[in-house]
């Protein structure tokens, strides 16, 4: 296993065998294995520790928005979230080199929710969506995981942030005492976020996790898993949502598609 150097970083790095995604360190592990470590990281929390879940939509876009790909480069960690992603970490392995799986924002919500059995000590924040999806969210994970603590919950405005909004949702956070806070603003906001708020943001785990609020509440059906484990679960999301999704998702796939291909 390689371990990166944290010397660069504000928080250290857990220990993670990284590989190279169009110039992003991405790492190699399973959902189990990322959601052990970030729960012994929430416990001993010292510093904000930020992960995003980067499939083939976030890498495209940090290739080419120069400023996007800043913010991916201030992630802690960044997991394969999407099968291309994937691919790409386990092209042309040589023998005994281990085979990345993928590690998917709401995948790793739930296992790490979970866990709250194995870590009482996890208090858990939601931040994103509106007052109703928080509501279903948390009593869906409520219900289904006994063992689940949940710290507190925010809603942001849905406008351009003032000073005062942003002070307001470090507050929320600081306030509800958690050490695990599920950003749910959706990409590229929610990393903008993590990064530009970094050295005001008090200790914790935050995990940038996209769709995953409305995945887990129950508003949202995510794709079967024969279309997720195969790398169809893009299309799935766009006959569901085809007005929000199309142009995003055909684009950007298959700009990393034609990056694979030619070998950049």
């Amino acid at each position: 296993m390689t371990i990166p150097d944290n010397s660069d970083r504000p928080g250290a790095r857990i220990p993670c065998e990284t590989r190279n995604v169009f110039g992003f360190s991405v790492a190699v592990s399973s959902v189990e294995e990322m959601s052990a470590a970030l729960a012994e990281r929430a416990l001993e929390a010292e510093a904000p520790f930020l992960v995003a879940a980067a499939d083939a939509h976030v890498v495209t876009l940090g290739v080419h928005d120069r400023d996007y790909g800043n913010v991916l480069e201030r992630m802690d960690v960044i997991c394969p979230d999407g099968m291309p992603v994937v691919w790409r970490l386990n092209r042309g392995l040589s023998s005994g080199e281990r085979e990345a799986c993928r590690v998917s924002g709401p995948d790793l919500m739930e296992a790490l929710v979970r866990s709250n059995v194995q870590y009482p000590g996890l208090r858990h924040f939601l931040l994103g969506g509106d007052e109703k999806l928080l509501e279903a969210l948390s009593g869906a994970l409520k219900e289904k995981y006994p063992g689940f603590q949940l710290a507190g919950a925010y809603s942001p405005p849905f406008r351009p942030w003032t000073e005062e909004d942003l002070e307001n949702m470090r507050e929320a956070v600081a306030s509800s005492g958690a050490n695990v806070v599920w950003v749910g603003l959706g990409c590229p906001k929610q990393e903008r976020w993590m990064a530009e708020q970094r050295e005001l943001l008090p200790p914790a785990v935050y995990v940038g996790v996209g769709a995953a609020f409305a995945f887990h509440a129950g508003t949202v059906k995510r794709a079967p898993w024969w279309m997720q484990k195969n790398g169809l679960e893009w299309l799935y999301r766009i006959y569901r949502e085809p007005g929000r999704l199309l142009r995003r998702y055909v684009k950007h796939n298959s700009l990393f598609v034609w990056y694979v291909l030619t070998g950049r």
